[in-house]
């Protein structure tokens, strides 16, 4: 190994050998001078001294001059900044389930658009911590009414998090701009491989997640690219779109008055308040470069992608170009499930696969693991589900916390390691 090569962690050793270089130099050189004042009684032997003493000499030279002049070297070397991790407070000492390691480089993003924590944020991080190692829960208000010891639970974001559902004409959804949490987390947490962004009441297959490259980009696009499944008959059942959940949706020509002739998404996605054509004052500003890449997707034509924006992966090497973009949104009040979608997609490269989620958005029971054995009967997988319910209403119509969902999703994870023919531990 020369000395340009070796590994960083080698670098102060590099330094003991400069130095010793120097002095050995110095050594001969003393040597070299005493041999050439001896007397011609010596002839013989300070001939060899010297010539020694000159081999040596030059040889340590050559040694410190090719050290001290590597542009690697000591001297000359601007060390890196290295990249610290701020600690995550509301989750930063739980131990994975046995040493599990499989997420570790991956901060988990827990969004809440309502402060309705309490069991919800209790019994998620109970599952999931035995997982991610670094989990952010992110919402709208403090815990500090559960007391001191969680006031720090949660990393507040309260960005237009209000909700009036009484005006028919401007309907607001308390997460409408939960896309501002998402560059909250991204701007106050960097260092990470890859962000893993979801509300709270998202079901994960970590089994199936384990299969997913975290250096690519990970929604269910339409252009996705499906990951192998080993539940399934064949490899290319994996590629079977019959047999996976709904795309995402390609919108029509933006130059269209989307408010008066389009209903295909519904009321939100062509409402003047929040719709495609508020988007569209962001989506003008993005660079030509990235634009052209979207373009590349929808043959060419201006076009803005929306759906489900409850499983979402964004690989850290792509974190900051991602928010650059995700910030022209935020710069008006485009809906959250164009505004990230369109993102992900004006950012992905085009020669980079994106991995197909088979994320489910369901609004009829059951809102519990059952939903995702029904979809394994009928030969479906299910990646992620929303929405997941931890508790149930009652009889009274009280909604009550019940703690065997937790015990449930942990038979289901079981369940679906031995699918997916994998070692997983579970409690």
């Amino acid at each position: 190994m020369s000395v340009r090569s070796w590994p960083r962690h080698i670098c102060p050793l590099r330094h003991i050998f400069v130095s010793i270089g120097c002095l050995v130099a110095l050594i001969a050189a003393g040597v070299y001078l005493t041999g050439i004042r001896r007397g011609t009684e010596e002839y013989v032997q300070s001939e060899s001294m010297t010539r020694v003493g000159a081999v040596t000499l030059i040889g340590s030279l050559l040694f410190v001059t090719s050290t001290i002049t590597d542009k690697n070297a000591f001297i000359s070397r601007t060390p890196e900044p290295a990249c610290h991790r701020r600690p995550v407070q509301s989750h930063s000492y739980r131990q994975t389930l046995g040493n599990y390691s499989h997420f570790d480089d991956i901060l988990l993003v827990v969004f809440f658009s309502h402060a309705r924590y309490g069991a919800n944020l209790e019994y998620h991080r109970e599952l999931y911590s035995d997982y991610f190692p670094n989990i952010l829960y992110i919402g709208p208000a403090s815990r500090e009414d559960a007391g001191f010891n969680h006031s720090y639970d949660v990393l507040v974001d309260s960005y237009q998090s209000d909700e009036d559902l009484t005006d028919p004409s401007f309907y607001k959804m308390a997460g409408r701009m939960a896309h501002h949490m998402l560059y909250t987390a991204l701007q106050e947490y960097d260092c990470y491989n890859g962000y893993l962004w979801v509300p709270f009441d998202t079901l994960l297959n970590i089994p199936r997640l384990e299969k997913f490259d975290q250096d690519l980009f990970w929604y269910h696009s339409p252009w996705g690219l499906p990951v192998f499944n080993p539940a399934q008959e064949t490899p290319q059942d994996s590629l079977n779109l019959s047999l996976h959940a709904p795309q995402a949706n390609i919108s029509p020509d933006p130059s269209i008055n989307l408010t008066e002739t389009w209903r295909g998404w519904g009321p939100d996605w062509c409402d003047p308040h929040v719709g495609v054509g508020v988007c569209m004052e962001a989506f003008q500003k993005v660079p030509m470069d990235l634009r052209e890449r979207l373009a590349a997707f929808t043959n060419g034509e201006t076009r803005l992608i929306g759906g489900s924006a409850d499983t979402m992966y964004i690989p850290g090497r792509h974190s900051r170009l991602f928010m650059d973009v995700l910030g022209l949104f935020l710069e008006t009040t485009c809906f959250l499930e164009i505004a990230a979608p369109t993102t992900l997609h004006l950012v992905a490269p085009l020669l980079e696969p994106i991995l197909f989620v088979d994320h489910w958005w369901i609004y009829r029971p059951p809102f519990n693991a059952s939903f995702v054995r029904q979809q394994w009967a009928e030969g479906y997988e299910v990646d992620t589900f929303h929405t997941f319910h931890w508790g149930e209403r009652d009889g009274d119509d009280v909604w009550r916390e019940n703690h065997e969902n937790v015990a449930d999703v942990r038979r289901l994870l079981r369940e679906s390691a031995e699918r997916q023919q994998t070692y997983f531990p579970v409690r």
